[in-house]
């Protein structure tokens, strides 16, 4: 699972249009059941993250898990971030 978005680089106000999003492999999730820390990190395409190779950046944030939920936390995290305005228009990939 992972979300397709652009991702603008304020530095040199440019944007790289449908880029790919995933929950980082190393550090993505860090927590517990109170709170949730995710790092998402942002690549020109699947192939780059499936090689972990090649990330433009990434985007930091918390959420509440719901234990109740049939997701799993790393689910619920890509459903979270799409609740976020930086996000906003995300889709699922």
């Amino acid at each position: 699972m992972a979300l397709q978005k652009d991702y603008y680089v304020a530095r040199y106000d440019i944007t790289k249009a449908e880029c790919y999003w995933k929950v980082s492999i190393d550090d993505g999730i860090q927590g517990g059941k109170t709170l949730l820390r995710c790092r998402m990190l942002c690549y020109a395409d699947k192939a780059s993250a499936d090689t972990n190779s090649g990330e433009y950046g990434g985007f930091d944030f918390e959420f509440v898990p719901d234990l109740e939920s049939a997701n799993n936390f790393i689910a619920q995290s890509y459903i979270y971030a799409k609740t976020l305005p930086e996000f906003s228009g995300a889709v699922d990939v």
